[in-house]
């Protein structure tokens, strides 16, 4: 049929392809040994283990090698790289980090400009306070000056001083409340900015050195640190007026009224102190003790070292003048003190002198008349003077019996000594009669 030639064809093609397999096949097609061969997978394993291309493992060994080495240096080099170069703000990849940057440099701006308010306010503040001090330090110096008795000087400087503090009282509590709302505000930024520099610090750690954009914000630092510097000037300006305030306020200038007429009466004086020593009569008349008169003059020397102190200090405007001034007062009335007192001492020595030629003539009458002594005052009964014969002893509580006359008894007295000689103490009283001066004295002999 028409496929009788196809089927022929393969026949004749199996044929062949068996009569070729017999040619280079030969063992598979024929078993000349007459047993079939087994297949073993270990003795194949062992062969090949025996064949091993040991040039082909350490090339391949050596390009993994080769190729590790070079990631490490390009590495290495693209870090070292990454780690020196100078990165432009406007290059960050990291939009986070840049966010931080400027909130960060706002921040600072922010806390710089709170600061200088807060000085400017201050400033404020105690320029406000010492225009009051100012006006009231005028009042009380033309208050001063108006000659006002102690008392009313005393009252009207308290209530200026009451008016004034409460004046102080009231702008110190205007500017502390926008004082206080300042620095809080500038507590609660610098917290903030805290926080973004920790965030600050983690993120640039990716990233070099910053660029020119520092510079420049290192730039408006320093302007706001020079508005910082100017409002330190302002703060240095205020401290110097109140230095002139101080001044003036403790180093007044005498310009009217008495202290003014005082100054000029006696800035003039030049006194040295003349002190005189102890005299015996003060202990004699029972005046002062050595030790009181002593401590007398070591307050004397006490108080002219602490005026030569204050004199050395260095005050301004009227008190040096007002100083020395003292000085020569307080030395002139010493020396007046001491030119009374010792003239006092001369008379009273004189009347002294006087009193014992009394005293001479009385013992001269007495060595001719029985009399023990005569009543000299009984104004005082309790304390009644008497002059007794110096050769009579007396002791105290001795009874002594007063005579007008020979036969006119008075009454009785008692005997005592003082520091300013014998004294007599009124018993009693004969009658109606009242003791006189030179009435007679008996004294009962014990």
């Amino acid at each position: 049929m028409a496929n009788d030639n196809k089927m022929k064809k393969k026949k004749d093609e199996s044929k062949e392809i068996v009569s070729l397999a017999g040619k280079f096949l030969p063992e598979e097609i024929v078993n000349s040994d007459g047993r079939t061969e087994i297949y073993s997978l270990e003795e194949e394993y062992a062969k090949t283990r025996k064949n091993k291309n040991w040039f082909v493992i350490f090339t391949v060994v050596g390009f993994i090698f080769f190729i590790s080495l070079i990631t490490y240096l390009i590495y290495n080099y693209s870090t070292d790289k990454d780690r020196n170069i100078e990165v432009n703000i406007t290059e960050f990849d990291d939009l986070r980090l840049k966010e931080i940057l400027n909130s960060t440099r706002i921040t600072d701006n922010n806390i710089q400009l709170a600061k200088n308010d807060i000085i400017k306010l201050q400033v404020e503040m105690r320029n406000a306070i010492l225009e009051v001090n100012n006006r009231y330090l005028q009042s009380q110096n033309a208050l001063l000056d108006k000659g006002y008795s102690d008392a009313e000087v005393k009252s009207r400087l308290a209530l200026l001083k009451k008016e004034e503090e409460a004046e102080v009282n009231s702008i110190k509590k205007k500017y502390d409340g926008l004082i206080s709302e300042k620095r809080a505000y500038v507590s609660s930024v610098e917290q903030e900015k805290i926080k973004a520099l920790r965030e600050l610090e983690k993120q640039s750690k990716k990233f070099g050195k910053f660029s020119d954009e520092n510079k420049v914000y290192e730039q408006k630092m320093k302007m706001l640190t020079e508005s910082s510097q100017s409002g330190l000037a302002l703060m240095a300006n205020f401290y110097e007026r109140y230095v002139r305030y101080i001044i003036q306020k403790y180093n007044p200038l005498f310009s009217s009224g008495e202290v003014k007429s005082a100054l000029d009466r006696n800035m003039k004086r030049d006194e040295a102190l003349n002190l005189k020593g102890y005299d015996d009569l003060y202990q004699k008349e029972n005046i002062i003790s050595k030790k009181r008169f002593d401590e007398t003059r070591q307050k004397i020397y006490d108080q002219n070292i602490l005026i030569q102190r204050l004199i050395g200090v260095g005050y301004e405007n009227s008190v040096p003048v007002a100083l020395r001034t003292i000085d020569n007062l307080s030395h002139s009335i010493v020396n007046d003190y001491e030119t009374l007192v010792f003239s006092l001492l001369s008379t009273v020595k004189e009347k002294n002198s006087e009193l014992e030629d009394y005293r001479i003539a009385l013992d001269a009458v007495l060595k001719e008349k029985p009399e023990s002594g005569y009543i000299i005052s009984a104004k005082d009964t309790s304390k009644i003077s008497v002059h007794i014969n110096r050769l009579i002893p007396v002791h105290d509580g001795d009874e002594a019996l007063v005579f007008r006359t020979d036969d006119l008894y008075i009454g009785k007295i008692i005997l005592y000594r003082t520091s300013d000689g014998i004294k007599g103490k009124l018993d009693s009283l004969a009658g109606k009669e009242k003791l006189r001066p030179f009435d007679r004295i008996l004294i009962k002999v014990k």
